[in-house]
């Protein structure tokens, strides 16, 4: 009777080693896959939210507003409606703008995660957007949270010194830099609806700038983006972006070296002008760029070394600029 062979110890070594090889190699190639089915997820949403904003337009003969914002007598002194609130009823959510409550905002943000303003949207979010926490509380309010923001122009943040040269920014009684401001329609697009943006990504991942928010210098990052955006004065900044920094714009440095920074952060105030900055940017967690939609309805994944002017003639609507090879 002949004896059954079996594997020795050094084939059976090879044998997992071939394994593990053959592992190593898949594996990016499994992770690219993953992720570029996440990006072309982040591009379709990115084209509901045009085709909302073209159907409120129809209706409307206007683009939302930023943020329509008014004057309440206590704190939020400052209270209003999003872009994307308004934006609801033309991406199937109708149901949840039939009871909002546009006297009395903040009322949208109470019942907890259950409340109206809290609802978790997929087309607001980027599958590969980091967000820690969703909804966000503040204050006892609840907030749904978003990966996109519409485009402000050359400067969307702070709302005092907001250029409104883009298509979204603040309007109503209480709108910046001058009260009473209007929403912009496609008349407004002189520079054309193929070469200005309508809507980009934001990145809630940045390590510096979480040295700083850990320390009580500002808000963590991960909190930017409430879609309702319904109370604060700043809340702009929650729904908006900017052509005011390049594209994937990260704070240089962290807050032990912070003294290199330029201008130099020696207090919290004198961080503000960077936290400014990173407020406007666009940017996204997908490899070298992120995606847009323009005003023509179209999306366009851009790279993140497209020259900020650029960047900022894409974010003007009617500068007259002669963008060639974006």
């Amino acid at each position: 009777m002949k004896t059954r062979r079996g594997f020795t110890l050094i084939e059976l070594l090879a044998v997992i080693a071939i394994v593990g090889v053959l592992i190593a190699l898949l594996l990016p190639a499994v992770q690219q896959s993953r992720e570029a089915a996440r990006r072309m997820l982040c591009s379709n949403n990115l084209k509901q939210l045009a085709l909302a904003a073209h159907s409120y337009h129809d209706a409307a003969q206007s683009f939302p507003p930023g943020l329509d914002q008014f004057e309440a007598g206590t704190s939020p002194r400052y209270r209003g409606t999003s872009v994307f609130t308004y934006l609801l009823p033309h991406l199937e959510q109708g149901n949840l703008l039939s009871d909002w409550n546009y006297e009395h905002p903040l009322n949208n943000t109470y019942g907890g995660p259950q409340a109206r303003a809290a609802s978790i949207l997929p087309v607001f979010l980027c599958p590969s957007d980091h967000i820690d926490t969703n909804p966000t509380t503040r204050s006892g309010r609840y907030y749904g949270m978003t990966s996109y923001g519409g485009n402000g122009g050359t400067r969307s943040f702070d709302p005092g010194l907001a250029t409104c040269d883009g298509i979204f920014h603040t309007t109503g009684p209480a709108s910046e830099p001058q009260p009473n401001q209007k929403p912009v329609g496609i008349k407004m697009v002189a520079d054309g609806t193929a070469q200005t943006l309508l809507f980009g990504e934001r990145c809630h991942d940045d390590p510096n700038f979480h040295t700083f928010s850990v320390r009580g210098w500002t808000d963590p990052l991960a909190t930017l983006g409430r879609w309702a955006a319904i109370g604060g004065r700043k809340s702009v900044g929650d729904v908006t972006m900017s052509g005011f920094v390049p594209i994937n714009y990260h704070m240089p440095v962290g807050f032990e070296n912070r003294a290199a920074a330029d201008p130099p952060i020696n207090s919290s105030r004198d961080f503000y002008p960077h936290e400014q900055q990173r407020i406007c940017a666009f940017g996204s967690s997908h490899a070298g760029g992120a995606n847009f939609a323009l005003a023509d309805g179209s999306v366009r994944f851009l790279s993140d070394e497209l020259p900020l002017e650029t960047l900022q003639a894409l974010c003007t609507r009617d500068a007259q600029e002669v963008i060639e090879g974006f």
